[in-house]
């Protein structure tokens, strides 16, 4: 068996493997709660690389610079 690039899906495939899924989980009465993302995102005063956790339903977050302590806002 070989291991290589999976092939990549057309819109209408991973719009079909979607449904699938909701329509499997929804079967077995599975509940499908959201969680917080982490996003990686740039300091604006020093360029350092920060991981943010943005919370459900947030675009952006708060958060202060591990290199220059700035505070500031994630785009």
């Amino acid at each position: 068996m070989k291991y290589g690039k999976a092939i990549p899906l057309s819109k209408e495939q991973l719009r079909a493997q979607s449904e699938r899924a909701m329509k499997e989980a929804m079967e077995r009465k599975l509940t499908i709660t959201q969680l917080d993302s982490r996003k990686e995102v740039v300091c604006g005063k020093c360029g350092a690389k920060n991981r943010v956790n943005i919370g459900v339903g947030e675009q952006r977050a708060e958060f202060k610079c591990k290199e220059c302590g700035e505070q500031q806002r994630s785009l």
